[in-house]
């Protein structure tokens, strides 16, 4: 029994498969992750360590070199990078493409192990994090009110990070701007010294007595109570009066002169007063000295390490970061329910939160373009088939086959793990177009042996049968472009063009299989009109109106083209092969990108300080620049980030005090483009004293371009060992680049 006699002699057992490929794809789509990009495993590592306030050279020698002396006999490594900074040493480590990041970074690991004993005992210990430049926030908040910045801050952390961290997807909450109370207490040098106590033996005492300690249980009938001392400050008043230590005094001395004393002979009740007068001496010579004797307790404020503000405003701003397997629409949606059930209680201490960027919107509209695409490419196809089959069955029987096709790639996709993305998306979207290829060859075929008389049943079989070979070796030659692409093309193309091929693999394998079942099932079963079912010695049908027009028009249109082909075939061959050499031209002078530029209505403004500028310093160069990007009627929002309030440090790379960060979010009715928008706050920019500052712009064309800050296209490395000349050579090479045209935003790391 071949195929096609099985579609037709088990019509339900068919039916059911079909229906059972589009509940796969039904149930694929509702757990098939969602994100702009496919998923992409760079083959770099970064081992970040902290030594607190040590100077860069110190980190050099004592961390950066120890580490990448062992890591040199890595396997595969192919390039190593180290930047020794102040407090902190990041080397990155470069593999060749293709192997496995994980077993590479436990290989490192293991060489990291050999070196911990010889790092400095105050130096952490070295973390090893696998390079992901697309690990943004997805997700930024910020938080404003008319209160002070510290309650305000408090708030921002009590109930908006503790609550949002522990929503399903996310990762952490990271908060930046605002003060942070601090309680300082100032020792009197000279009062320690009177007293005879040390900072250290303050430091501890003070320690232990803000302790709540367990202290074991009572039992008392047939309860057992659990007791604990509770000792922690519950106010500042607490702690002045808190024991530092004990004033030793020297006793008073004098002869022992009375007969009393001189005598052994006393009774017991002489004896008993005599030891309280000597416990009393004793006591008289030691003294409680307490923290209000030797220092000043004060209530204040930590120093300001970084800043932020939203549209020129103070405000807390929270960096929501997924889970590695976190679906950022799902996220952020979840965040977005969230904050809607803490909105009564931040009402209730009149503060407000706005959402200030979410990833998850520029994704939404990708992929909603690409569906809105595939879905009138089918429209489109559809309309296509009914003007030249010109027969509405047959046309809608061909089309069924893109559903049923659609839902099977989308199953295939949930097993082999690809998410919905701009890529896969496309690759189902060029797929469509195949896929009804088979279809519209199957029912044409039928349609011809139905001419010959045959009967509907045979006919379909034999039809069907002729065409298969054909139709399966067609689209194995379309699966043969696609899957060296899966397997040759390495580095980030490969993996971004991978989800594509997959895809329209995918679409071609089940399109085989989707039209041999169901262009059958409902060919055998419709009523041919007209020329398609004409049989030998009856007359063909009558055709509708519509549709005789319709064929009189394609048959004119047809001749017409034909005979003017045949007059002028020299001149349409040599049109044909000047339009070739014009496209040739013209796509030498293309741009080429990796991925296409989309205007995301974002762009990045970056600030580098001198090296040492404190955070009032690159305030105060900011300032001015953000009011100039206010005065732009393009822009609707102004998000500003100098510095680091210290959360998030360690693997990921923070903002120093002397860097800053600008986010500018232009209005959606705008009739200016990114870069033109970009360029013209540029101009007004150059125009101010630069202060020894670099300023870096970066325009939000695709996530690449915001990923670690904003990548540049052209990195140009100098290298050498004496800094002195690297600096003179460096200053040389920026102002080289700086005439060339089409060349901004050089900086210099």
């Amino acid at each position: 029994m071949t195929l096609t006699e099985f579609t037709l002699s088990r019509r339900v057992t068919v039916i059911m498969i079909v229906l059972g490929i589009v509940l796969l794809g039904f149930i694929a789509i509702s757990r098939t992750k969602q994100q702009l990009f496919p998923t992409i495993t760079f083959p770099q590592i970064t081992i970040v360590t902290e030594y607190a306030n040590a100077a860069p050279e110190e980190i050099e020698t004592l961390v950066t070199k120890p580490i990448e002396e062992v890591l040199g006999s890595v396997s595969g490594l192919r390039k190593m990078i180290s930047v020794s900074r102040e407090g902190k040493s990041m080397i990155t480590i470069s593999f060749s493409w293709g192997i496995d990041i994980d077993f590479a970074s436990l290989a490192v690991r293991e060489k990291i192990d050999l070196v911990k004993e010889k790092l400095p005992k105050e130096a952490s210990d070295p973390q090893v994090v696998k390079f992901d430049p697309l690990a943004r926030p997805i997700m930024i908040l910020s938080v404003t009110g008319p209160l002070k910045l510290m309650d305000l801050k408090m708030i921002a952390e009590k109930t908006l990070k503790d609550n949002l961290e522990k929503v399903d997807g996310v990762a952490s909450a990271g908060l930046s701007g605002g003060v942070d109370r601090e309680i300082v207490i100032e020792v009197d040098q000279g009062r320690l010294l009177a007293a005879k106590l040390s900072i250290l033996g303050i430091s501890d005492q003070l320690e232990k007595t803000n302790l709540s300690y367990p202290a074991g249980s009572i039992k008392k009938g047939l309860y057992e109570y659990l007791i604990r001392t509770v000792g922690e400050y519950k106010k500042i008043d607490e702690i002045p009066y808190t024991v530092a230590g004990m004033e030793q005094k020297e006793p008073l001395r004098r002869k022992e002169t009375s007969f009393m004393e001189k005598s052994s002979a006393f009774s017991p009740r002489d004896t008993v007063e005599m030891q309280r007068d000597k416990t009393r001496r004793e006591m008289l010579t030691k003294r409680l000295i307490y923290f209000n004797d030797i220092a000043r307790v004060n209530d204040t404020f930590k120093d300001v390490t970084s800043i932020s503000r939203y549209n020129g405003m103070p405000n807390i701003s929270i960096s929501i970061q997924k889970q590695a397997d976190g679906n950022t629409i799902q996220v952020c949606e979840r965040v977005r329910e969230a904050l809607f059930l803490l909105q009564e209680e931040l009402e209730s201490q009149k503060v407000k939160c706005e959402i200030i960027y979410d990833g998850s919107t520029f994704i939404k509209a990708a992929i909603q373009d690409v569906v809105d695409n595939a879905w009138q490419g089918g429209l489109l196809a559809f309309l296509c088939l009914l003007l030249v089959l010109r027969n509405f069955i047959s046309a809608f029987v061909v089309v069924l086959v893109i559903p049923v096709t659609v839902m099977g790639v989308f199953f295939l996709m949930f097993v082999k793990g690809i998410t919905f993305n701009m890529m896969s998306l496309a690759g189902v979207t060029l797929g469509i177009g195949m896929v009804i290829d088979n279809g519209i060859v199957i029912i044409e075929n039928i349609f011809r042996m139905r001419q010959e008389g045959k009967e509907a049943h045979e006919a379909t079989i034999d039809g069907t049968e002729e065409v298969m070979l054909p139709i399966i070796s067609s689209s194995l030659t379309n699966i043969a472009v696609f899957f060296p692409l899966i397997i040759f093309v390495p580095g980030v193309a490969g993996q971004i063009f991978k989800d594509l091929s997959w895809t329209v693999i995918f679409s071609l394998v089940v399109a085989i299989f989707a039209s041999l079942f169901i262009v059958p099932l409902f060919a055998v079963k419709m009523k041919i009109k007209g020329a398609l079912a004409h049989k030998e010695g009856e007359e063909g049908g009558k055709k509708s109106k519509l549709g005789e027009k319709l064929d009189n028009w394609v048959q004119t249109f047809l001749g017409r083209t034909e005979a003017y082909q045949n007059r002028v075939m020299i001149m349409v061959l040599l049109s044909a092969f000047g339009l070739f050499l014009v496209g040739v031209f013209i796509m030498g002078r293309l741009e080429q990108t990796v991925i296409p530029k989309v205007d995301q209505g974002q762009f990045l403004i970056k600030i580098n300080m001198p090296v040492g500028t404190n955070i009032a310093g690159t305030d105060e160069f900011s300032t001015p620049i953000e009011k100039i990007i206010g005065k732009n009627k393009w822009v609707e929002s102004i998000s500003l980030s100098i510095g680091s309030s210290g959360e998030g440090e360690g693997a990921v790379e923070t903002l120093r005090a002397s860097q800053a960060q600008i986010l500018v979010t232009l209005k959606k009715d705008r009739k200016q483009t990114t870069d033109g928008v970009l360029q013209e706050i540029r101009k007004e920019v150059d125009k101010l004293d630069n202060k020894g500052a670099e300023i870096g712009y970066i325009a939000g064309e695709s996530e690449f371009a915001f990923a670690a800050g904003g990548s540049k296209p052209i990195s140009i490395e100098v290298k050498g060992y004496d800094l002195k000349i690297l600096s003179e050579l460096t200053d040389q090479v920026e102002k080289l680049l700086s005439q060339m045209d089409g060349v901004f935003g050089i900086l210099d790391d």
